[in-house]
């Protein structure tokens, strides 16, 4: 942040500027300069002794003093046009900085240089391993620059001292002839990231053949996966029916035989092509060092649920919790949901959230995170994932309003381009102030986008009740159950099932009693539309 003194006009159309010629500097002390600073229409004896012979010159150049006091930062411009006041007054802010590189013009030149040097390092320091360590040879800069930076140690401290002001500068060593920066890594481009995290050793193809097949992931070897996570990136075991475990313990990574990951961090939101998914592992082979699952996508029914059960080896489940469990949730909305959703949330909750999501335009994927940044407070009686359906309920979610405007001026002309009319003399700017104050709006900079509240009835649509058409855990568990019990007859038998028994396993069909409880339930107004999202895992 930089930081100055300057003269501001209210509603100025253009700034007028005049080139100014200063014939003397005249040197007061502090306490006088503060004097006359405020009291410039007071006739002045240091104005009368130095008088100016032509206040304006041909080329329409104004003529002046320079005012500046001991101790004072800003210097006073004054023309007095013959008199003793200043009658036309400028400030002239940091105004030694300014005499000094006019009275020695070679500092503007060496100031130039070293900021060639500070450019030099930081250039190479954006080309760092994982660490966003990068040894610099100071030999090269000053082949490179021809500032001494090596042999002399005045300038060598002044170029250290201009990258420490610099942010980008986590912190630096000096090593004999090697200067030894370390570069923050949320400074670096993503695109130069990217391509930091890559291993040499492994490919996408590799990964894709090993069975895991998210573009999203770059593949890591055991050896990168250690460097990566000891550089304070996620990592991530892969598995080879597209799954995924986060490493949370650098021991982790030496019990896995597999390949690792980790985010890529320039893949793009609208590049993400995953739905709403879960993936389901047995938990009975998962508790015999097994890993068997497949994601299911949302929203589903519970015939889909079945299938994806039947073949990961659950065949008579007792419990949903003694049978399977979710381990990874993707989702094409925003990150700042991620505390809201979990892979511990019941499937029957999950699938209604889906279902909700699958029913939002693509225009409005911003607007849930938009709405819990900026309305957080109006929500607070929800929790969890029961925030979110909330959220997304039709009679909630048109509860607010959002506009992809990200300053009072876009705002004031996306209004306009709606139909309103701007009045004559006000510019689009003061428009939009006006309507984020009668509209008691809020600007969401990290989404370029404008949220208001358009009416204020906030309903507790959902308290952990999933009605009927969402549910498809328990008819999944059903199926399975009554298909292993046909079985189980069949082979005790050795006879075909009766006629009893087939009408009783009908019954007990996926679907069948979702049917049953759907024709007799309201209806929430929610149609399903299979559309392909971008997603991520939490």
């Amino acid at each position: 942040m930089l930081e100055t003194n300057a003269v501001f006009r209210r509603k100025e159309t253009d700034i007028e500027i005049t080139n100014a010629v200063i014939e003397k500097v005249v040197h007061l002390s502090g306490a006088e300069f503060d004097s006359f600073s405020k009291n410039l229409l007071k006739d002045w004896g240091f104005i009368l002794d130095n008088p100016i012979e032509r206040s304006y010159d041909a080329q329409g150049r104004c003529h002046c003093l320079l005012v500046v006091g001991e101790g004072r930062k800003d210097g006073i411009l004054v023309n007095s046009e013959g008199g003793s006041y200043a009658r036309y007054s400028a400030l002239l802010p940091n105004v030694n900085e300014f005499l000094m590189a006019n009275q020695y013009p070679a500092l503007g030149e060496l100031n130039k240089k070293l900021e060639e040097v500070v450019n030099n390092i930081l250039e190479q320091a954006s080309d760092t391993f994982l660490d966003g360590r990068k040894d610099i040879d100071l030999i090269g800069i000053e082949n490179d620059t021809g500032i001494e930076v090596s042999s002399n140690a005045t300038l060598r401290s002044t170029v250290i001292k201009m990258l420490e002001a610099r942010p980008e500068i986590r912190d630096w060593e000096l090593d004999g002839g090697t200067l030894v920066v370390w570069r923050e890594r949320s400074d670096i481009p993503v695109s130069v990231l990217a391509e930091q995290l890559k291993d040499p050793t492994v490919t996408p193809a590799d990964m894709y053949a090993y069975g895991y097949t998210w573009k999203g992931m770059i593949p890591l070897s055991t050896d990168w996966a250690l460097a990566t996570f000891d550089a304070g990136y996620e990592v991530f075991r892969l598995y080879e029916n597209d799954a995924e475990g986060l490493i949370t313990e650098r021991e982790e990574i030496f019990e896995h035989d597999g390949l690792f990951g980790t985010e890529n961090p320039a893949w793009e939101k609208s590049e993400r092509t995953q739905p709403f998914q879960v993936f389901i592992v047995n938990t009975e082979k998962q508790s015999q060092g097994e890993n068997v699952g497949e994601w299911l996508v949302l929203p589903a029914d519970a015939g889909a649920l079945q299938g994806l059960l039947e073949r990961i080896g659950v065949e008579n489940p007792t419990h949903d919790h003694d049978s399977f469990a979710i381990t990874a949730v993707r989702m094409p909305i925003e990150d700042s949901l991620r505390e809201y959703v979990s892979k511990y949330n019941n499937l029957d909750e999950l699938n209604m959230l889906a279902s909700f999501v699958d029913d939002m335009d693509d225009y409005y994927l911003d607007k849930p995170e938009a709405i819990l940044t900026t309305h957080i407070a109006d929500l607070d009686v929800y929790e969890g994932i029961t925030a979110i359906i909330n959220l997304l309920h039709e009679e909630n979610f048109t509860a607010f309003d959002f506009i992809y405007a990200h300053n009072e001026d876009e705002l004031g002309r996306w209004y306009t381009d709606a139909g309103d009319e701007v009045p004559e003399g006000v510019s689009f700017e003061e428009y939009g102030r006006s309507c984020v104050k009668s509209e008691n709006g809020k600007f969401v900079p990290d989404l370029d986008g404008y949220v208001k509240r358009i009416h204020k009835n906030v309903l507790l649509m959902h308290e952990g009740d999933v009605p009927d058409k969402h549910k498809i855990v328990g008819d999944a568990l059903r199926g399975l159950q009554s298909k292993a019990a046909k079985q189980a007859l069949e082979q005790g038998s050795g006879e075909k099932p009766s006629v009893l028994d087939e009408i009783k396993a009908s019954r007990d069909k996926p679907g069948h009693s979702q049917a049953r409880a759907a024709s007799r339930s309201k209806d929430w107004g929610v149609q399903k539309t299979k559309r392909d999202k971008g997603g991520y895992d939490l």
